[in-house]
């Protein structure tokens, strides 16, 4: 089975890159596919163009042959809404899609476009940092999606759908930090690829 991991990368850290190899091993994925989104519908903007965000991930998991980039957000242009991907990805695969996100971010779900119609098409790996995900979640589906089934397992019914917790390690790097360093002339070193560092100051990014 395959995992879809979208977001803006603004920029790809090495946060993205350990919990997407985390999730790979626990779940036994053949592949991880990286979606930069052109536009995300909850951001006001991104600070580096799509296509340098796009260059940056295919530099970052250049060595990982479970991973792989897909442009196609990028291609359509316009606001990036997961409900679109959900069903491109479904006519290619076969199967109800699986996407990996944050806790944060499924928190945020009703906010969505079709977000009771993309429950009932898609699977979803939500990461979290701490014990308490679980009962945030629950009160939170129960509140707005009550049809929505959260399970603690790692064997994904892929004709099914449903929202698996996964217990992510504890990585405290984060893309709004390391703008905000580059900006202020701090180092961005071991948060980054080097590959990635040196891809940011060449191309004068976040500056």
């Amino acid at each position: 089975m395959i995992a879809l991991f979208g977001g803006s990368f603004d920029p790809v850290h090495l946060g993205h890159l350990r919990i997407a190899e985390d999730i790979r091993e626990y779940f036994s994925f053949e592949k991880i596919i990286f979606i930069p989104a052109f536009i995300s519908p909850l951001k006001e903007k991104s600070f580096a163009p799509a296509e340098k965000r796009l260059e940056m991930l295919k530099i970052a998991i250049s060595d990982n042959p479970y991973f792989d980039v897909s442009d196609y957000e990028i291609k359509k242009e316009g606001k990036s809404y997961t409900i679109e991907t959900a069903i491109y990805y479904r006519s290619i695969l076969n199967y109800n899609p699986i996407f990996i996100l944050g806790l944060d971010a499924i928190l945020t779900l009703h906010k969505w476009k079709e977000p009771e119609k993309l429950l009932k098409i898609a699977n979803f790996i939500v990461v979290q940092r701490g014990e308490d995900g679980f009962n945030r979640l629950k009160d939170y589906l129960s509140k707005n999606f009550p049809f929505a089934t959260i399970l603690k397992d790692k064997n994904i019914q892929k004709e099914k759908t449903a929202i698996y917790l996964f217990n992510s390690r504890k990585i405290n790097i984060s893309s709004t930090e390391i703008r905000e360093r580059v900006k202020s002339g701090k180092s961005i070193k071991y948060l980054v690829l080097s590959q990635i560092e040196d891809y940011i100051y060449k191309n004068k990014l976040y500056l």
